[in-house]
């Protein structure tokens, strides 16, 4: 994945198109270690035609597009995918003023703050098929951050960003 790293860091640089690492790698980033297979990203709705572009020169094809995010992956490499996750400008805004470096597999990226990356997770957690995964890694996250969200901050992350049902399998933490 290192290549996908450098190229994210790349397009940063070049395009001055600031983005933020999510999904698994973020959550190692916050100390918790998990396989995945992909990489995730989160960009400005506004920069989206600019990182298509970039990722269509480096030899990526969109193969999957919904409202919210796109799934490249590559033409020659077809292991090597890269979901793109679009938000408003202010939702980047926020979660870039409040983001963090990481060091991942040598490359420096942003990662969403802990807070952000479990509001993340909560909002991906309301579909169906990702609930068990996602909310492995909100578990994983408090435990391998105790006291960095207090029970107040996160019952308002859940009723703002999931459910009443995905609060109740948090109570632990409430």
């Amino acid at each position: 994945m290192r290549i996908v790293f450098d190229l994210l860091m790349r397009i940063q640089k070049r395009r001055q198109l600031p983005l933020l690492l999510i999904g698994g790698w973020a959550v190692q980033a916050h100390g918790y270690a998990r396989n995945t297979l992909d990489v995730d990203c989160l960009i400005a709705m506004e920069n989206d035609p600019a990182m298509a572009e970039e990722l269509t020169k480096a030899g990526f094809e969109c193969f999957e597009e919904k409202p919210s995010f796109r799934r490249f992956r590559h033409r020659i490499d077809s292991l090597i995918v890269l979901d793109v996750m679009r938000v408003n400008a202010s939702t980047f805004e926020k979660m870039w003023a409040g983001s963090e470096s990481a060091t991942v597999s040598g490359v420096e990226l942003r990662v969403p703050a802990l807070a952000h990356l479990i509001a993340l997770k909560l909002h991906a957690a309301q579909n169906e098929h990702r609930v068990e995964k996602d909310l492995a890694d909100i578990f994983a996250l408090l435990r391998g951050n105790p006291g960095e969200i207090p029970a107040a901050e996160l019952r308002m992350l859940c009723d703002q960003f999931g459910t009443p049902e995905l609060a109740e399998r948090l109570r632990d933490f409430l």
